[in-house]
């Protein structure tokens, strides 16, 4: 009678496939888990819309991660539905929206209608001076500090 082990060699294949993927978070879809925090002249912001633009690729088709502050000026990322940012570079835009009417409570991802509480000053990536690495892994980033606009 052949003796057989529990973990024949099939088996033992995908314990470690899986193994490796539940063992590698920037194998799942590639993307790491982004926080941070937008304070405008020494107090956190509300609503502002925080967009992560690629330093590397494609500047029109390129995704571009972003989020939008809490109460306590504090923002996850997503890119599309997912949530987290890909690993890399990126320039930072922040757009803080006037207060929209009671009746609309949310805030859709993306360029605001609402005139800029800031003016447009750190709109474009290029001239925001906003930047920030994501690295492979959980990131939370350093406070982005905006001065105030006149």
């Amino acid at each position: 009678m052949r003796r057989t082990s529990a973990l024949s060699p099939p088996r033992l294949g995908r314990w470690l496939v899986l193994a490796a993927v539940l063992a590698c978070p920037a194998c799942s879809g590639g993307l790491q888990t982004v926080r941070g925090k937008v304070i405008y002249d020494g107090n956190p912001i509300k609503g502002a819309v925080v967009i992560f633009h690629p330093k590397t690729g494609d500047a029109v088709t390129a995704l571009r991660p972003s989020g939008v502050t809490d109460e306590n000026g504090v923002f996850t990322l997503a890119t599309q539905k997912d949530p987290g940012a890909p690993a890399g570079e990126y320039q930072v835009t922040v757009i803080w929206p006037e207060p929209r009417a009671a009746t609309d409570d949310k805030i859709p991802i993306g360029i605001p209608d609402a005139p800029d509480r800031l003016k447009g000053r750190y709109a474009d990536p290029e001239k925001s001076g906003l930047a920030a690495t994501i690295k492979s892994g959980p990131n939370e980033l350093a406070p982005f500090e905006l001065k105030k606009v006149d």
